[in-house]
């Protein structure tokens, strides 16, 4: 069902998160790190918009353009390189853009990224401060299972990420990077022609 499938989008987003977290720390160069996201940010957009519906209208294109998650992700970035360089003022940037401009996510997501990173070699820390955090961001949002006993909410089901990210890292398969950047725009891709060729039907 489409309920299901959102929950893999919020499974996704905490791996999104760990990659820039662990990311930030193995780097060789933050700032050709944060051009990339910047890049993908602009490669996805049309793919994001044209798959999820979120056209610019003419009335407002500033207050209607929503970003995709590599905005999210970028900020998340720029915040922690603030922490590392200690330049608290890019970190607050940071979260005033996310806050201000609309993207999947936004400021929750940042903060996200930047918990994760704060705890990134406290495994126990780790789970305990993003578990409690993805059931205080799950209280808001819609059920995607209720019964009378219980009632998972849909943002709570983001904890299902958590296993991969204590995975220990000698352990995993390594992926290629590239094919690693381009799976969200081309997932966009395929949703977009998918939907164009159901709405010709």
């Amino acid at each position: 069902s489409q309920a299901w499938m959102r929950v893999v989008g919020r499974v996704a987003l905490p791996l999104f998160a760990w990659g820039i977290a662990v990311g930030a720390e193995h780097t060789r160069d933050i700032r050709r790190y944060a051009l990339r996201l910047f890049w993908l940010l602009l490669i996805s957009q049309p793919f994001y918009m044209g798959a999820l519906s979120h056209p610019i209208t003419t009335i407002d294109p500033f207050a209607s353009l929503k970003l995709n998650i590599f905005a999210t992700l970028l900020l998340g970035l720029i915040g922690i390189w603030g922490l590392k360089e200690k330049k608290e003022w890019m970190t607050v940037l940071a979260l005033l853009l996310a806050q201000t401009l609309s993207m999947d996510y936004g400021l929750r997501g940042v903060l996200c990224i930047l918990l994760l990173w704060a705890v990134r070699d406290r495994p126990f820390w780790l789970a305990v401060l993003f578990s409690a955090y993805c059931v205080v961001w799950g209280d808001g949002s819609g059920s995607v299972l209720k019964t009378p006993y219980f009632d998972v909410k849909l943002q709570t089901t983001a904890i299902l990420a958590l296993p991969l990210m204590l995975w220990p890292s000698a352990r995993r398969t390594k992926t290629p990077r590239w094919l690693m950047y381009a799976m969200y725009p081309g997932h966009l891709a395929v949703l977009w022609i998918l939907r164009e060729l159901l709405r010709c039907k």
